[in-house]
């Protein structure tokens, strides 16, 4: 495989559950009355270097499309490979190549090291000797942790757990890392020195990443390549900040001498169709334009009669989640 392609190649893939035969449903505990389509139909690509954020709210398919990465899920129809072998048909060889992160730490040892489990499961990977002990503490140096080798799981904070998981991770040196919302159970603090961690190590050792979330300002801070996941298919798969361009619009705070005059220009405002999600605190007033096309001239423009009590006017950035949930409604409406 060449530098420029992709590491992670997935190609019209689908994953429908069906419910169980009569047969069998004695022995298996299942609710599925009715196929389940988990995915449907996805294409995407993921080179080296790269982070690919993947988002979506919860039944979104992040979770199917991880496994079926892993090899732990074989897809209905389609194809998915890492570093150019078949995760249906090769699984145990993308398992040697992928650098797996899952959100809760429930595999870790609690009375154990960090060095023993480094040890633990890297026996687990076929490492063993000199070659597995290098390896210990050269992925406890990568993730910050040298100085807690020798102590239990017990004793580390949530942050330097996630980083023990992240060691774990890189312990055989792989060419694709998978994780599984990493910071979901940290602090914010812990969770964006992680992210630092992970991005430089990205950059430095040409891993693709995948990395999904439920804290968009965490995805925001990545500025990274996005697939926005919505029941089964890809809504959107680009750069994030092409998103941006393709569905943000203007969001304005016009500060008013009087709280008057600020209830008025609501009311011209919501006449003139420029603006939603009005609102007015005080003397201060806040709207999204109606559309990308709407200007903040536009607005100025019909607030004429009251243009000489504006004491102050700034454009802010939109937050991710509420671009996200645009985009999320517009598709739904369509």
């Amino acid at each position: 495989m060449s530098e420029r392609d992709p590491s992670i190649s997935v190609k019209d893939l689908t994953k429908v559950y069906e419910p169980s035969p009569t047969w069998m449903k004695l022995m298996v505990k299942s609710n599925i009355k009715n196929a389940v389509v988990a995915l449907d139909g996805i294409t995407f690509e993921v080179g080296p270097g790269e982070i690919c954020a993947v988002v979506g709210p919860n039944g979104a398919g992040k979770t199917t499309t991880f496994r079926i990465l892993l090899g732990l899920t074989t897809p209905s129809t389609g194809t998915a490979t890492v570093g150019g072998y078949d995760a249906q048909h090769e699984s145990v060889a993308v398992r040697r190549m992928v650098g797996w992160m899952p959100g809760q730490d429930v595999s870790l040892l609690g009375r154990l090291t960090c060095v023993e489990n480094l040890r633990f499961h890297g026996r687990l990977q076929g490492l063993k000797g000199e070659d597995l002990k290098g390896r210990i503490y050269d992925s406890l140096a990568k993730v910050g942790l040298s100085h807690a080798a020798e102590h239990s799981v017990f004793a580390l904070s949530s942050g330097m757990r996630a980083r023990l998981q992240l060691a774990r991770a890189l312990l055989h040196s792989p060419s694709v890392l998978i994780l599984d919302e990493p910071t979901g159970a940290i602090d914010p603090v812990a969770a964006h020195e992680l992210l630092g961690l992970i991005i430089s190590i990205v950059e430095e050792e040409r891993l693709a990443c995948m990395i999904s979330s439920h804290r968009l300002e965490e995805i925001e801070a990545l500025h990274s390549h996005v697939v926005l996941l919505d029941k089964g298919r890809i809504r959107y798969d680009g750069d994030l900040d092409e998103l941006r361009d393709l569905v943000d619009r203007e969001q304005l705070e016009i500060e008013f001498k009087t709280d008057e005059s600020a209830r008025q220009a609501r009311k011209l405002i919501d006449a003139a169709g420029l603006g939603e999600s009005i609102t007015v605190e005080g003397s201060q007033l806040t709207t999204v334009l109606t559309s990308s096309e709407t200007t903040t001239g536009d607005v100025l423009a019909v607030l004429e009669t009251v243009a000489p009590e504006v004491v102050h006017l700034q454009e802010v950035q939109r937050p991710l989640r509420d671009l996200l949930a645009d985009m999320y409604r517009e598709k739904q409406a369509k």
